[in-house]
């Protein structure tokens, strides 16, 4: 096929059926990343009498990264884990006349289904820098609920194009809303005409577009990612001091977020080859890299194991970080982002959950904002939680999944019941 790309470093079939997929990486590109991560350049110029991450992760975390990699990460086993935990397929998925994508498109993607006849179909999509792993402490709950009287779901969890499995794409212009295209086509050859969503990061940007453009089959979606910027009318009345609360608080984390943290989507999406040539040659930059943007946004910091760092880094190592850096470009080709931030995103119409965590960018959203971006209909503010909810409080997340998509006359998902009848 003209669009996936050669030398793959994972072994794979992509053909227009469902094919199964069992990960299996070269060994001869494993030797090779090993062999890269013991020429490592540290950086030896760090500033004293500064507290660390002020510029950046500090050599103390890189080094103890690089040695665990070394010495004691076994892909092996990790590949294993993953095997025996995801049922994995390959396809490829032509996206029809709403997409400016005229090649077909391989994926990889995750499908569990569920024994429940009353179960619905969920599409869970990740963000950057994660993968379809970051479904990986919530599915099985969704799929089969120990409390009978939950919603049972047919999960399907893809990789977006170029991260992960999914082989990255070899011509401009997948963004996320060409993504869309790309998972509505999935969720239509899987036999699921309508669906539900749930997505967080650049999982909310698709779904977002992708719930605009389908609205005959995204039946509801809830997003841990809700970003709504502020207009000219919030901001006035943050200057003159008659912003409530949660209005001053949001204004604030945003202006933070983008003054002082957004410099890699910046790059990502102007100069993102740039970038990569550093980091597709670096196992431990592109590591660093990725730590430094997830670090701060989880419960614990601790949750970052050598362990966990580098197998979220794996999920880019592999097929090299640049498509997943593009996606930034594209995404702002879109409309979704700029070198200014979030930008506004086209309204769903579709009913809608939020979920805020306090250790989001976008925390404390007041619901009324949060209504401009779309038919909010719950909104749940969470005393703890992060911007990866599914990875360190997936009870909460399961709960706020189970508590809007069981409402079915709010989220519409009585429309399956009459399907199924």
């Amino acid at each position: 096929m003209s669009n996936i790309r050669g030398n793959l470093k994972f072994k794979a079939t992509f053909t227009e059926g469902i094919t199964p997929f069992t990960i299996s990486v070269n060994q001869a590109f494993l030797d090779q990343t090993k062999l890269k991560l013991s020429l490592t350049r540290f950086v030896d110029t760090e500033l004293q009498d500064q507290e660390p991450f002020t510029d950046g992760p500090p050599s103390e975390i890189a080094k103890q990264v690089k040695e665990y990699w070394e010495k004691h990460f076994d892909w092996r086993k990790t590949e294993s884990a993953l095997n025996k935990h995801f049922k994995q397929f390959t396809t490829i998925v032509h996206t029809g006349p709403k997409s400016k994508c005229r090649d077909p498109v391989p994926l990889h993607f995750v499908h569990h289904r569920s024994t429940r006849t009353d179960a619905i179909p969920l599409l869970f999509i990740h963000g950057w820098p994660g993968s379809f792993i970051e479904v990986e402490n919530i599915i099985e709950s969704l799929v089969s609920p120990t409390d009978a009287s939950l919603l049972a779901f047919h999960v399907v969890a893809p990789s977006i194009p170029g991260y992960g499995f999914s082989p990255s794409p070899v011509k401009p212009g997948m963004g996320y809303r060409e993504a869309g295209h790309c998972f509505h086509a999935l969720m239509l050859k899987l036999g699921y005409d309508k669906y539900v969503i749930q997505g967080g990061d650049a999982g909310d940007f698709i779904l977002r577009y992708q719930a605009v453009d389908y609205p005959e089959s995204v039946v509801s979606a809830l997003s841990n990612f809700w970003i709504i910027p502020p207009d000219d009318a919030d901001k006035e009345n943050y200057r003159s001091g008659q912003s409530t609360d949660d209005e001053k608080f949001i204004i604030e984390l945003l202006n933070r977020f983008e003054t002082k943290h957004w410099a890699y989507g910046q790059l990502h999406q102007t100069r993102p080859l740039k970038l990569a040539w550093g980091l597709t040659d670096s196992p431990l930059g592109l590591a660093m890299w990725i730590y430094e943007a997830v670090v701060s946004v989880v419960v614990d910091p601790a949750v970052w194991t050598p362990e966990r760092l580098i197998t979220w880094t794996m999920m880019h190592w592999i097929p090299g970080p640049y498509a997943a850096f593009s996606l930034y470009k594209h995404g702002a080709e879109d409309g979704a982002i700029s070198i200014r931030g979030i930008e506004r995103l086209p309204y769903v119409t579709q009913p809608v959950a939020i979920s805020e965590f306090p250790k989001d960018i976008w925390y404390r959203t007041p619901l009324d904002w949060a209504k401009r971006g779309g038919n909010v209909q719950y909104r749940t503010v969470h005393e703890k939680g992060g911007h990866f909810p599914s990875l360190d409080t997936p009870d909460l997340l399961l709960q706020d999944i189970w508590k809007f998509f069981g409402d079915k006359k709010i989220s519409k998902t009585e429309v399956f019941e009459s399907t199924r009848s």
